[in-house]
Parts: structure tokens; sequence; C-alpha cells
């Protein structure tokens, strides 16, 4: 699966719900994994994943 596939389901899946599918996109964005890194769409979803009682979301916006 392409990189902008598994992002795609992930956006699916977190458009479903699923706090760790944002929580993951949110950790791809910071890091680059889908592509450049994009903090400002890391931080997106790393606050809604945060809201949502994720830790790791909570620690990534720390360093954000």
């Amino acid at each position: 699966m392409d990189k902008k596939q598994k992002l795609l389901d992930l956006i699916d899946k977190a458009g479903k719900g699923s706090i760790e599918a944002a929580e993951e996109i949110a950790v791809g964005y910071y890091k680059g994994s889908f592509g450049d890194k994009n903090p400002a769409k890391a931080k997106k979803w790393a606050s809604y994943a945060a809201k949502h009682g994720s830790e790791v979301a909570q620690e990534l916006l720390g360093k954000l």
C-alpha cells in the first residue's frame, strides 16, 4: 500500500471515530511519513486525538 492510500485509509477511520487512526495521522505528519513533514496538520490531528484522550497525541502536542 502506498503512503497516500494509507493516509486516506487512516483519514477514513479517523472520520468514523478512530482515535488511534487520528493519532497515527498526527505522528505521520510530524515525522514526514506521508511525504513532507507538516507540523500544522500534525497539530490539527494531534489536538483532535488528545481531546479524545490520546496520551501519545498529548505528548506530540508538547513537541509542536
